[in-house]
């Protein structure tokens, strides 16, 4: 059992199980790859946020 690789293989789990809740990126009904990379872009700044405001900041 490696658990650095288990921490990192974690992570990326994680972060495309959040990706799978943005229907857009499932879907993809874009028809140029700039608009998908930018709804990617969206989403990741959009799970920052929210990963931000549970925070608690003093």
């Amino acid at each position: 059992f490696d658990q650095e690789l288990y921490k990192e293989r974690y992570a990326i789990e994680r972060t495309n199980a959040w990706m799978d809740s943005y229907r857009s990126l499932l879907n993809r009904f874009d028809t140029t790859i700039a608009t998908w990379l930018g709804f990617n872009y969206l989403s990741f700044m959009a799970i920052f946020l929210k990963k931000m405001k549970s925070k608690k900041f003093k």
